[in-house]
């Protein structure tokens, strides 16, 4: 794969006013790191550092000085019009910095941090595959009110009509199940062609980047979609209880990663333990134990509960 031809938006110009937080959404933390370090984290096991752009705003010079170290590329926003504006923002920085396009552009959020990269390296499989203009990520939850939909041509192939916000939708698609991950591939000269063209007659009186896909199809092209393996891995969070639950999420899988590996954990749902944390096998952790940071562990020790280790 030539990585030279893909480039990564990660939008994480919000504030999540919702949060009811001074602290910038992206910058919130689970698994012990920020929610934008794990994105970034994901992106870059499919492109280089330095095809990764951050569009920031909100709290830009602290989003920046966070994740500096990381290498990527940062797109000022200032004013946050809606997800269609981050992408005008971005195109009008490639015609102001005159850096050449890339042939496909990958869109994630900074706010869904359980994105793994096996599933980011498959929407740009498929979208190659599929010789698609989009490629949207979507899921399947047990309750999708509150969440744009995707509609399919047909109920089994990829083929996509049109995202639908939620405030938007129809009485006849308030049944539709699938949902907008909000994570999208786009052949970039097919997406910045339609970003001029976007409107803010809508709900929110922003301009939507979903948009895009019903004019891609007016136009004969192809928009496709493909489903995410779990829904936990698209989820964002818009309240300290959803993140809260990410959280919980996060560690329960770095749990059974670690056991998988040889580690011995008893009642994993009761260790605290970070994303970065390694053990070696032959390892046992008793219940009650707090492993933080880049905490190290060699083989064939053992944690006895309420132990607390940081690095």
């Amino acid at each position: 794969m030539d990585t030279s031809q893909f480039a990564i938006a990660i939008m994480a110009a919000g504030k999540g006013t919702r949060l009811k937080s001074k602290r910038p959404k992206v910058l919130h933390e689970i698994g012990g790191r920020a929610l934008l370090l794990h994105v970034i984290a994901a992106a870059k096991t499919v492109v280089p550092a330095d095809h990764i752009y951050c569009i920031i705003g909100h709290e830009s010079d602290r989003v920046r000085a966070a994740v500096a170290s990381t290498g990527v590329q940062f797109v000022l926003q200032p004013e946050q019009r809606g997800t269609g504006h981050a992408m005008q923002v971005l195109k009008a920085d490639f015609e102001l910095s005159g850096a050449p396009l890339p042939k496909h552009l990958l869109v994630l959020s900074g706010d869904v941090p359980l994105i793994r990269p096996e599933t980011i390296a498959q929407v740009r499989d498929v979208h190659l595959s599929e010789k698609a203009a989009m490629t949207i990520l979507t899921a399947v939850p047990a309750d999708p009110t509150g969440y744009g939909r995707v509609l399919r041509l047909t109920p089994e192939g990829p083929e996509v009509v049109a995202i639908v916000e939620q405030k938007s939708l129809t009485p006849d698609q308030l049944s539709a199940p699938e949902i907008n991950s909000g994570i999208y591939c786009f052949r970039t000269h097919a997406l910045f062609s339609k970003l001029d063209l976007l409107s803010t007659d809508n709900a929110h009186g922003e301009f939507y980047l979903t948009d895009v896909a019903a004019m891609l199809v007016a136009d004969g092209e192809r928009v496709v979609a493909v489903k995410a393996e779990s829904v936990n891995e698209v989820l964002g969070a818009n309240t300290i209880a959803e993140m809260m639950h990410l959280d919980a999420a996060m560690r329960l899988a770095t749990a059974h990663r670690l056991m998988a590996a040889g580690v011995t954990i008893f009642r994993p749902e009761t260790c605290v333990i970070d994303s970065e944390v390694t053990v070696a096998p032959d390892t046992v952790i008793e219940p009650y134990v707090q492993l933080l940071g880049a905490t190290r562990i060699g083989s064939e020790s053992r944690i006895r509960s309420y132990s607390d280790i940081q690095t």
